[in-house]
């Protein structure tokens, strides 16, 4: 299995043209044709993008811009909240070519974040939507739930996004495993497609988890991955908007996967979701006395302690804010757990090695990997031919202690002459059975030497050393 890079499928795989976007392939024409009427100098309305998360509105607005070759002004509108701020910042951005005299699109992402204390940015917004002389592009979840965003509708042509078919997202999944040199079952990836729920972005995220193992039923119902991933966005999201316990607590037993792996989807989410200094500090500290629980769990094995370290990785990191923070926050799968994902290979080498050497060396594995790994490597490089021998390496093994690839020809002269070095060895070893064979036959033949019958035949019949044994059968 080759390495894959640390790259997001989610950015890797970022389509080029309107030919790769997966799913609502109407809405893709209309904004090329949109694209196009404003290229040629007609003005058209602003677009208003809504639907679930992960059907690709930021997507398309991204892809269009990069396609027309504008300039992209993005910025959340749940950020702006005050009349002055949208007409200074936005206000310019709709009117004004960018530097080099090239139309400029404007993204307000997630216009539906704005809140009950908004100090008239929804009305400055319409106003600016009004008189926009570049393209226009605004995306939302839901356009109906908050009435802030009624005056903004009314201004916008809306094009609403469906839940993209599953056949479409499998389809894609295949090619990206085949680029990826992924290995993959049909019947699995189907499955995949299917339990991401029209969510493509959280299938490139799975396919990329599941890259290290391969994609079967095994490892998809092993992991239970897009079950847990589909609904830990929304449990991040209401601990850390939650503002009692009782709402926290509520959020995490509804949670479908671990509590430590909860933990970890917090850890990674805290700077994400709190932008001011004192409450990422405030919740970390939350976090690390959670952990200390934790680890008081371990030492002692009571875990009477749990009740303390659950709550305060949950409730406790939610109220040490002291700011609310409000809109769509695009939440991170936990970086550790990625990481240990594209290193599972190297930590397999790494077993394997320590076991094989732990045989001969009387020591354990974990040990052997631990302490005496890193000199081992010295002494194989001085002499790789006979190690690889002795302990029986393979092609992988051998270029891992090599720092290099298995397909190199330098690891391939070391694995064959070392197949030959064992060749060498076996038939030393079979030498002594072959002089005792060979004066067994010369007993056969001095016992009858006038017989003409095979030597290996005679001593087929020869009688058992102890005749008085009772036979069972």
């Amino acid at each position: 299995m080759q390495k894959h890079e640390a790259q997001l499928f989610t950015e890797k795989f970022f389509p080029v043209h309107f030919g790769e976007f997966i799913g609502n392939a109407g809405i893709a024409q209309r904004v090329q044709d949109w694209g196009a009427a404003w290229c040629n100098g007609k003005k058209q309305k602003p677009l208003l993008f809504y639907g679930s998360p992960g059907t690709g509105k930021t997507c398309l607005a991204l892809l269009t811009a990069k396609f027309f070759g504008w300039q992209l002004f993005e910025l959340n509108a749940s950020d702006f909240r005050s009349k002055e701020i949208i007409e200074k910042n936005v206000g310019a951005a709709v009117q004004n070519a960018s530097f080099f005299g090239k139309q400029r699109l404007v993204l307000l992402d997630e216009a539906d974040g704005l809140q009950a204390q908004d100090r008239g940015g929804a009305g400055a917004i319409t106003k600016i939507l009004r008189e926009a002389s570049n393209p226009v592009i605004l995306t939302a979840n839901d356009i109906y739930g908050n009435q802030k965003i009624a005056p903004i509708r009314a201004e916008c042509e809306l094009l609403e996004f469906n839940k993209i078919n599953y056949l479409s997202i499998a389809k894609r999944l295949r090619e990206i495993c085949e680029i990826e040199k992924i290995p993959f079952e049909e019947e699995a990836v189907k499955e995949l497609a299917k339990a991401c729920a029209g969510d493509f972005r959280s299938a490139l995220l799975d396919i990329q988890a599941l890259s290290a193992e391969g994609i079967d039923k095994k490892t998809i119902t092993s992991l239970g991955f897009r079950p847990r991933q589909e609904n830990v966005f929304k449990i991040i999201e209401k601990i850390f908007k939650a503002k009692t316990i009782a709402e926290a607590r509520e959020a995490r037993f509804k949670s479908e996967i671990s509590e430590d792996l909860l933990g970890k989807w917090i850890e990674e989410n805290i700077p994400r979701h709190f932008t001011q200094s004192i409450d990422i500090a405030n919740a970390f500290n939350m976090l690390s006395r959670s952990d200390i629980f934790e680890g008081r769990i371990m030492n002692r094995q009571h875990y009477g302690f749990k009740k303390y370290s659950s709550e305060l990785m949950a409730a406790g990191v939610a109220l040490s804010r002291a700011n609310d923070y409000h809109g769509w926050v695009q939440y991170q799968f936990p970086g550790i757990l990625k990481k240990l994902s594209a290193n599972k290979g190297t930590r397999a080498l790494k077993k394997s090695i320590g076991e094989k050497t732990g045989k001969q060396t009387h020591s354990g594995s974990k040990e052997f990997v631990s302490n005496d790994l890193v000199f081992f490597k010295i002494f194989f490089e001085k002499n790789p031919e006979n190690f690889s021998a002795t302990f029986d390496f393979d092609e992988k093994e051998i270029a891992f202690l090599l720092n290099t690839k298995p397909e190199t020809k330098k690891v391939q002269k070391i694995f064959e002459k070392a197949l030959e070095i064992k060749k060498q060895e076996f038939a030393l070893r079979r030498k002594p059975l072959q002089a005792l064979e060979e004066k067994e036959l010369e007993k056969i033949r001095a016992a009858a030497p006038n017989s003409e019958e095979n030597p290996e035949e005679q001593a087929k019949k020869i009688p058992e050393e102890n005749p008085k044994q009772t036979r069972l059968f």
